[in-house]
């Protein structure tokens, strides 16, 4: 039992890296979305740092994924420099760091149940599952919150004064690397002195005595959490005010609702339409039911409960996710993080019962276990089902002559991960829309038959793929017809 103990961590991490083995060379998920997202994107997250590693030329200007999330490109930078800019080391990358932040409160003992319980509620959930093999930046910025969990729980531990200001530091730098990764996820700089601040609520409460050393680790985390908010201003934000406001002003532009009344009439649609569905209404359930049950069991426990750090650090995520809940377009991959977050709460609270009841431990695991098993007939169900479509257009754009060309659209960079060519991607009145043929000169140009993925920019501009192409080969991909067009050189003059 004792060897079981030591190695299980190990074993856990084994066994959650071979169920993701088998998708690591297929197509994202179908179901994951109705949306283009992963489909388009992985290839897009990674198109601009690959442009400067296979062609040896960077242009911040050329997509907007680097000013939006430049810690998840420079991440990427050096495993892409030894080991090639190809798909499956982007998904390893993001694979592995998920893998190194679970073995991390695996091998701590008093996290070990939680960390456990974690695998099975969150990071086995079918949608979170299928993103942690994708080379996007939602799982990397949630193992980021993670480590900020981690510093927390590790600087309430620790006795000595500057070491536990350090875990402070490090509990706010993780969550300014969050959402340098992706600024989407700005709002969780929010998330570290808002739990040191309950946290120090909470003692007061406990001791019934307010005092000024309680709140010395929130007012150090909201110190350093507001000079790395400046840093991030001052020497990112700023210096690419023009290009950024350009990007984030089309990306929110009409996310919101104007009036109180659109902004609630979306709300009930997301929970009726997207929340409560099928995809998410057992997870939600389940939330539900142990919210409750947290809350019953929180208020009626005297002694301070072991886990208690977790649960409002989840607690005040949900939260924070929460402002996402009245946008108009509501993808599931916004959804992941929100998903996460209440994988970690419910792993907090069954977390604790287990520590509580301990009589009943085998109860606990029981029920824990029929989640997972439930979680994964979905994520067997996704084996079962896999494609490999992305995998055939990019073996047949695998040629030694596109080295060094251009090829152009938004599908593009998925598409031509083995070519070394450079991508750019093509939306109509947004990025490299204008004359895209004659200015880039791109030896191919892949487009959906419809044109829609780019908003039409070609068939705006009275340009005719099939005229100004000497051949072109169609492939199933997606819900779609890509078509790669190869476009003859007269016509790039």
């Amino acid at each position: 039992m004792h060897q079981l103990k030591k190695y299980l961590p190990i074993i856990v991490i084994a066994i959650y890296f071979l169920l993701q083995f088998p998708f690591l060379k297929a197509d994202p998920d179908k179901r994951v979305d109705t949306f283009r997202h992963a489909w388009t994107d992985e290839g897009l997250y990674s198109s601009q740092i690959r442009n400067f590693v296979d062609v040896g030329k960077f242009d911040i200007k050329e997509n907007s994924t680097f000013v939006r999330g430049p810690v998840f490109n420079i991440i990427q930078l050096p495993f892409f420099y030894i080991l090639g800019t190809n798909l499956i080391v982007a998904r390893l990358i993001i694979l592995c760091w998920t893998i190194l932040v679970l073995f991390l409160f695996l091998r701590n003992e008093k996290l070990r149940n939680f960390g456990l319980f974690m695998t099975v509620f969150a990071l086995l959930e079918f949608h979170v599952f299928q993103f942690t093999h994708y080379s996007m930046a939602e799982l990397l910025c949630i193992d980021f919150i993670l480590l900020s969990l981690y510093f927390i729980i590790s600087s309430l531990e620790e006795k000595r004064k500057g070491k536990k200001i350090s875990l402070v530091f490090l509990s706010s730098l993780m969550l300014f690397l969050c959402y340098s990764s992706k600024v989407q996820f700005l709002y969780v700089g929010a998330l570290a002195p808002a739990t040191f601040f309950f946290l120090s609520l909470n003692e007061s409460i406990l001791n019934r005595k307010i005092k000024l050393q309680y709140f010395f680790p929130f007012l150090w985390s909201m110190l350093f959490s507001g000079l790395l908010a400046g840093i991030y201003y001052f020497l990112w934000y700023l210096p690419n005010y023009e290009f950024y406001q350009y990007v984030m002003t089309s990306e929110t532009s009409g996310r919101f609702g104007k009036t109180i009344k659109e902004l609630w009439q979306t709300i009930k649609f997301n929970n009726e339409h997207i929340l409560w569905t099928g995809d998410f209404k057992f997870g939600f359930a389940h939330f539900y039911l142990i919210l409750l049950v947290g809350f019953v069991f929180f208020i009626a426990k005297k002694k301070k409960a072991i886990h208690s750090v977790i649960s409002i650090f989840s607690m005040v995520w949900i939260i924070l996710e929460l402002h996402k809940m009245p946008m108009n377009y509501l993808p599931n991959q916004y959804l992941v993080s929100l998903i996460f977050a209440i994988g970690v709460f419910i792993a907090s609270i069954y977390a604790e019962l287990m520590a509580y009841f301990n009589k009943f431990k085998f109860l606990i695991i029981g029920i824990a276990l029929l989640v997972g098993l439930y979680n994964l007939k979905y994520n067997y169900g996704a084996y079962k089902v896999r494609t490999y479509q992305l995998r055939a257009l990019n073996e047949y754009l695998n040629k030694p002559e596109l080295k060094g060309k251009t090829i152009i659209g938004p599908w593009a960079a998925s598409s031509s991960w083995k070519s070394k060519s450079k991508t750019l991607p093509v939306w109509y009145q947004y990025f490299n829309w204008q004359n895209p043929i004659t200015k880039y000169k791109p030896t191919i140009v892949i487009s959906e038959i419809s044109e829609g993925e780019s908003d039409n920019c070609y068939k705006n501009q009275g340009i005719d793929l099939k005229q100004i192409s000497d051949s072109s080969k169609t492939f199933d991909v997606w819900n779609t017809q890509l078509v790669v067009y190869w476009i003859k050189k007269e016509a790039t003059k």
